[in-house]
């Protein structure tokens, strides 16, 4: 009888620790580039970066009620891509945003190149902060530069996918980073059709 109820308890040692190592672990948090949208290139109207290291992606609704937030443009040789996170839906102006924009002129973009980001290329990236009292514009430069590369450009269903970084400075030279930006986007616009 000693053996069948050392046994028995030796038998429910084992299950409850297997029900111990079953135990719901907690979700780990997602890292700062896990937020971001995947690099896809379908149109789904997503883009993000990392401001400084931190996730930086769209919410909210343009405030001027404008353009849509993300919004982007392609006219034959001038592209605009923007979003912002905005903090005060009902703040028309615009106080509590930060907008993030690369835009380019003068060129017609193609599908598997890389373009620079800076002041005198006519392409640049910058961000605007919008903060009581006053706002602040971090733009690229000579200096500050950065990059974008279209990986896909179908002007037939206005889908533009890409990625993007860029180095920016306000005027009394404080520097943001902006790195592993993504965006899949459908455009406005008519991109050289004729």
């Amino acid at each position: 009888m000693k053996k069948i109820f050392l046994l028995f308890a030796v038998a429910l040692l084992i299950i409850a620790c297997n029900k111990d190592d079953e135990a719901p672990q907690p979700t780990p948090e997602p890292t700062e580039i896990e937020k971001l949208p995947p690099a896809t290139q379908t149109g789904a109207n997503k883009v993000g970066c990392l401001l400084n290291g931190k996730a930086f992606l769209p919410s909210g609704t343009n405030p001027t009620g404008g353009n849509p937030n993300p919004y982007c443009a392609y006219y034959h040789d001038a592209f605009v891509l923007s979003f912002s996170i905005v903090r005060n839906e009902n703040n028309t102006s615009m106080e509590g945003t930060e907008s993030i924009a690369i835009h380019s002129s003068n060129v017609i973009l193609e599908e598997s190149k890389t373009y620079s980001l800076k002041i005198n290329d006519q392409r640049a990236g910058y961000l605007i902060t919008k903060r009581s009292p006053k706002s602040d514009r971090y733009d690229t430069t000579e200096e500050q530069v950065g990059e974008f590369h279209i990986t896909k450009l179908d002007k037939e269903k206005n889908i533009i996918s890409g990625t993007f970084w860029f180095d920016a400075v306000n005027e009394q030279g404080k520097k943001v980073e902006i790195r592993e930006g993504r965006f899949d986007m459908v455009f406005e616009g008519w991109a050289g059709k004729v």
